[in-house]
């Protein structure tokens, strides 16, 4: 998550905001997070918050700019490379991101940021489906879910965050399938 910005202050500042942000959207929802939190936490003064972000809606749009691409490249791919790729994609430093839209996927519905997140998450839905139709389209959604919960539900799941990335593959690999069993649609 790098903003391009040069002074090394106010990259890290933003860096740690959109983290800080992402971690209690995905923890507590994003309805009951104010970016006063997100300052209280960093130990940061709300103006500080205010001049990187003008919203929350801001925090996430910022957010989804990066991960965005990342999700059209899976989707654009190969078929046999887009499981490991999602996989990535989901334990990898973008997994809060995408984390944070299936936690409070209801709540973003109406968003104007989340609404081409929540469709790329659909597109890749459809693209990890082992079968065409509506049971593939479950497949691959619960895959997601799967994917998610490792990152999002640690306390109800316990473990560490890498044994739950590996529960979560298995259940994966079971729901969509992996490279070679791909069904051709």
């Amino acid at each position: 998550m790098n903003s391009g910005k040069t002074d090394g202050r106010r990259t890290d500042t933003r860096e740690r905001i959109l983290a800080t942000a992402l971690e209690l959207f995905v923890g507590q929802g994003y309805e009951l997070t104010t970016l006063a939190q997100v300052a209280d936490r960093l130990r940061i003064t709300r103006p500080a918050v205010y001049h990187h972000f003008r919203s929350k809606e801001d925090v996430l749009t910022s957010s989804y700019q990066q991960v965005i691409p990342v999700l059209d490249e899976i989707i654009a791919g190969d078929r046999d490379g887009a499981l490991d790729r999602t996989v990535q994609l989901f334990s990898g430093p973008y997994r809060l991101i995408v984390a944070c839209t299936f936690v409070n996927e209801q709540v973003l519905r109406g968003s104007p940021g989340a609404i081409a997140m929540l469709s790329r998450l659909n597109d890749l839905a459809v693209r990890l489906a082992p079968v065409p139709g509506v049971e593939g389209t479950m497949r691959g959604r619960l895959a997601l879910s799967a994917l998610t919960m490792a990152t999002a539900r640690g306390v109800e799941l316990g473990g560490t965050e890498q044994e739950r990335l590996a529960a979560a593959r298995a259940v994966v690999r079971t729901l969509v399938g992996g490279p070679g069993q791909w069904l051709q649609v």
